[in-house]
């Protein structure tokens, strides 16, 4: 695959160096599904807090996919505090809640159990059994979401918010490969 450099202030995005495929694909995933969680939702873009609410639903959709590129992935490797901001300042599912009254009980939760075992699983970084906790964590995390009663939308982006903090983004995806090989593709 080739890479190509990406703009400076997108580092924190799609790390350094991404390629057409994954940026693609990222795009792609994120239209389609706030379209899908539109849809569903049923609500309508016709005053701010909607506007902003959907913004946000298309990041957590769009970070849900960039976060497992290799790009991204690299950058974070190498930027450890960094990858704990990250982690600490993911409240879209509070905002998400706040924006489009959804019981903030429920955001709290949510965002609570995404926020600590995604800062479980980073604290296993290096360690063989990282992925395994975080499936493990991600799996709990599926069956709390589904005990709750949210909307159907508001799960559908509980889940992405959750896979996109605990499991796309904690887990060091490519920490098996050996870091030179990595920079060459890259």
């Amino acid at each position: 695959m080739n890479y190509f450099k990406i703009p400076e202030f997108l580092f924190d995005v799609l790390g350094e160096k991404q390629s057409i495929f994954e940026v693609s694909c990222t795009i792609l995933f994120a239209l389609i599904g706030s379209g899908i969680v539109y849809y569903v939702a049923d609500f309508h873009l016709d005053n701010w807090k909607s506007l902003i609410a959907f913004i946000l639903i298309t990041d957590v959709l769009a970070g849900c996919i960039a976060n497992f590129s290799l790009g991204t992935n690299d950058f974070y490797a190498h930027r450890p505090k960094n990858r704990l901001i990250f982690i600490a300042i993911h409240v879209h599912i509070l905002a998400i809640a706040w924006l489009l009254s959804e019981p903030m009980s429920n955001a709290f939760i949510i965002w609570g159990y995404t926020i600590v075992s995604a800062s479980v699983v980073n604290s296993l970084k290096g360690r063989p059994i990282q992925m395994f906790v975080a499936a493990n964590l991600m799996c709990y995390g599926i069956f709390l979401l589904l005990s709750l009663s949210l909307q159907v939308w508001f799960l559908m982006v509980s889940m992405f918010f959750m896979i996109k903090v605990l499991f796309s983004f904690a887990v060091d995806h490519f920490t098996h490969l050996n870091r030179a090989s990595l920079k060459n593709k890259i």
